[in-house]
């Protein structure tokens, strides 16, 4: 619903051919670790990022794809 709010008609759905963008994570291991002197740090137990269709993390490492790009309401 989001993406459909915002009019970006391409996005929001998991489907054949659409453009997705997914997080693969494990809910009993994620943890926000970054702190007020390391504010970069990246979250805990995320697994998989998948931009535009294409891996930027892939078992928790970067792929070193920058897939994404801003977005504007439609």
């Amino acid at each position: 619903m989001p993406a459909e709010r915002l009019g970006l008609r391409d996005r929001g759905r998991v489907r054949e051919g659409g453009v997705a963008d997914l997080v693969v994570f494990d809910p009993a291991t994620v943890a926000d670790v970054a702190a007020y002197l390391e504010p970069a740090r990246y979250p805990t137990g995320i697994r998989h990022v998948i931009v535009n269709g294409r891996r930027a993390l892939r078992d928790g490492a970067e792929t070193g794809e920058r897939p994404g790009r801003l977005l504007r309401r439609a």
